[in-house]
This record gives structure tokens, sequence and C-alpha cells, in this order.
């Protein structure tokens, strides 16, 4: 049994076929079809033509909030275009097979309850660090998603004192949100997403960040994550105390969570947590709380993700059978 699987990101619709034991066959990529509705369905019926006769379902995988019945309700790269529009519906009418969807992160989450680093656990939680904080909550094996489907929207967690964009999780936690501080710090004029949200708390972060500064200025430097981790390894003082910051409101999420949720395991993923050092530090970060900190939870441990830039499309396939095939799934 295989199913076509679809990741909709903002830039790509990645595809593939993956049958019941994980195999993931005939991969590929085309541009986001976010233009429209019409093609949006176009794309998404093109390729599912290529396949339809190796098929027997269509597992989606999307940005955005959605209702039960698959409902675009708030979020994403495609809300301008399918707002307030049933998902499962419009591919099924395109595509006349099974169709079932999932958000991204919770996709990713479930990758990694079928065959990642999650499989031998009952209760687990994947945070994904990207230009947000993406991932899900697993109870039980299955994704919990609350009253309205935003359990496990980690972005809008604070971290910090204040109530605003610059003391939450999105910011304090995310890739994007590092890159953007060092930056800042480092005097390079990169336009940042979250500095738009908000001009004049902006205005202040800006200027705290660049009262903080006891380093070099790298104003012709491209700031991404591989610069940020090279001036890291370099010693950077700037750059050293952001990763430290980082490492601390991460610690202070999964710390949080445990006591809300309880969880086995934490894996962590997103491009960011290939670099090698990122998983050990927080670890080690993680095992200092009970030190320093009165915490009720009996134990749970932090792992990388195991799946990477396929897991949307495994999560996919492992809702498609939750839903369909749950003798398989469980």
């Amino acid at each position: 049994m295989k199913c076509l699987v679809l990741d909709y990101g903002g830039t790509a619709l990645k595809y593939g076929l993956i049958d019941t034991e994980a195999n993931l066959t005939e991969q590929g990529e085309v541009p986001a079809p976010n233009h429209s509705v019409e093609e949006y369905l176009q794309v998404t019926g093109e390729i599912y033509d290529r396949f339809k006769d190796q098929v027997e379902g269509v597992a989606i995988s999307m940005p955005g909030t959605f209702t039960d019945d698959g409902v675009l309700v708030s979020g994403g790269a495609y809300l301008s275009i399918l707002k307030d529009q049933n998902i499962v519906t419009l591919i099924g009418s395109r595509c006349p097979v099974p169709v079932a969807l999932e958000n991204d992160g919770k996709a990713a989450a479930l990758a990694e309850a079928w065959n990642g680093n999650l499989k031998d656990c009952q209760d687990g939680i994947a945070i994904i660090l990207g230009t947000g904080i993406g991932g899900g909550i697993i109870k039980d094996r299955r994704v919990y998603r609350g009253r309205h489907a935003a359990a496990g929207e980690f972005s809008y967690l604070l971290t910090g004192e204040k109530l605003s964009i610059f003391n939450a999780a999105t910011y304090t936690c995310s890739t994007e949100g590092f890159v953007q501080r060092a930056a800042v710090m480092k005097g390079v004029d990169r336009k940042g997403l979250y500095m738009l949200f908000a001009p004049q708390q902006a205005a202040e972060e800006i200027s705290r960040l660049r009262n903080l500064v006891t380093g070099p200025q790298y104003p012709d430097m491209e700031m991404n994550g591989f610069t940020v981790f090279k001036l890291l390894e370099e010693g950077d003082p700037d750059i050293t105390y952001l990763y430290n910051d980082l490492l601390d409101n991460l610690m202070k999420m999964i710390v949080t969570l445990a006591h809300v949720c309880d969880p086995d395991r934490f894996v962590i993923g997103g491009g960011i947590s290939k670099e090698p050092r990122l998983i050990a530090d927080l670890q080690q970060r993680v095992a200092k709380v009970k030190d320093q900190y009165i915490i009720a939870v009996p134990g749970f441990d932090v792992q990388p993700c195991y799946y990477r830039s396929s897991a949307n499309l495994y999560g996919a396939m492992y809702n498609w059978l939750q839903k369909y095939h749950p003798d398989i799934a469980f």
C-alpha cells in the first residue's frame, strides 16, 4: 500500500510515494502553488495523475491551523488563497482517493513518533527550530490538538518578562530570531521579519542589543545560520552571549512544557539542530536544571530529531495511516 505524500511549503511543494513500511520513493519538488486556488489544484492534480495507478491515498502536510475536518482557519503561506476552504474536500475533488491533512509542525512530530526518535515513546514533544517554532505534542502516539487545534503552537510561549513579540519563543528560541539578533549586534543591515511586526518595540530591542555589543562589527557579512555558528566557533563575544541566551530560552521552554505535558522525551529539529554542539549544549543545560531549580518531573531526555528535510512527508503518511488504517498504525 502506497500514498502520494505532499508537503506544501512556502517556496516549494515536496512530494513522494511512501508505503506502510516507511519507504520513500519518487521524491521531488516543484515551486509552491500559492498564487491561486486554480494553480494549487492544477499543480496538485498533475502530480497525482503521474502516480494515480500506484497509490491508494493522498497524505498532506501544510502550514496553518485547521479544523478537525480540514478547514484552513489561520496562518501559513496558503492562507491568502485558501482561507476557510476545506482542504480535504478540495483535494478530494481532484484526486478521488482518501485524503488526510495535517499541520506541518505536527506532521514532523508524527514522523518522529512513527519511525523516528519518539518511536519508543508513548508521549513526546517535537520542537522544530526555524523561522518560528514548529512541532507538536504526541499523546498516546497521536498528535494532541486541543479544542481549537492550537496545541503545540510553541512560537507563542513567553520566555521573557514583558508581553511582547521580542519575549516570545518565536523570536527568542527560533533560528530566525537568533540570526536577526546576531545581525543587529554585528552591524549587518538585514531586514528582520520580527522587526517589522512592532516598530516601536523593535527600536527598543535594537537599542538593547546594540548596548550589549563588546566585539567587532561585520557590516558586510551575509548573516545566516552558518555564519553565526562560524563566529561562535571563533569565540566572538557577542555571538557567544546570544548563543547562551538561546540555550537558556530553549531550556525554559522545555522545562515549562515538561511540567505541563510530562513527556518521555523531547526531540529537537530544524536546520540549526544539525549543528553538532547545539543538542549537546542543550542537553547539558537541561541536565543542570535539577541542581538550580525545583523540578517536579521525574525524568525526560532531549534528543535530536531523526528525520530532517523529509520529516513532513513521513508524518503526513503516518497521519493518513492513523485515520484510515489504525490497525497498521498502532
